[in-house]
């Protein structure tokens, strides 16, 4: 999508590119599509087990532990419904995603704002689950080596989320 920064004919290039790899079905099944699902199983389990206690305490990792669960469900409807309305629709239609196919679907308001919100949840559910896995698998065990990482992981969060953001701009 960063190719869009550059031209439409470089988007348009890049996207045919990846389209005509071979086996690129293959490809996109084990490398993209079975990875989410199993991610998006794992943490559909994960919120039917956990008990959020957000309520109770109000503390900021409890609240920031309730919005990676909300953030993971919102992301998760996100990537299947651009995946759906671009490349699999593309895919069964044998279209192709271009600029400008993407510059008028992004012309409606309602998909313009779905997808500003997509990149924004899906880049927070990224950055925070980052800072979550660095405890988690004992990377950062001390209070000082967490908040480190904690500001290190949402400075992810604003600087991808404004590549997003500057992207989607690029397709209005």
């Amino acid at each position: 999508n960063s190719y869009i920064l550059l031209s439409d004919r470089a988007f348009n290039d890049h996207s045919r590119f990846l389209t005509s790899l071979p086996m690129v079905v293959l490809l996109e099944l084990g490398l993209i599509y079975l990875p989410i699902l199993l991610h998006a199983g794992l943490g559909l389990a994960v919120i039917y087990r956990g008990d959020n206690n957000f309520t109770s305490y109000g503390m900021f990792r409890n609240w920031m532990f309730f919005l990676q669960r909300l953030s993971g469900i919102l992301a998760l409807a996100f990537i299947v419904t651009h995946s759906y309305t671009t490349r699999i629709q593309s895919y069964l239609g044998g279209t192709e995603v271009t600029a400008t196919a993407m510059r008028e679907r992004l012309a409606d308001p309602f998909w313009f704002w779905f997808y500003f919100a997509g990149i924004v949840l899906t880049v927070f559910h990224f950055s925070n689950g980052l800072w979550s896995f660095l405890i988690t698998w004992g990377i950062t065990v001390s209070r000082k080596a967490q908040q480190v990482s904690g500001a290190l992981t949402m400075g992810f969060f604003v600087a991808m989320g404004l590549w997003g953001i500057r992207i989607l701009l690029q397709f209005n």
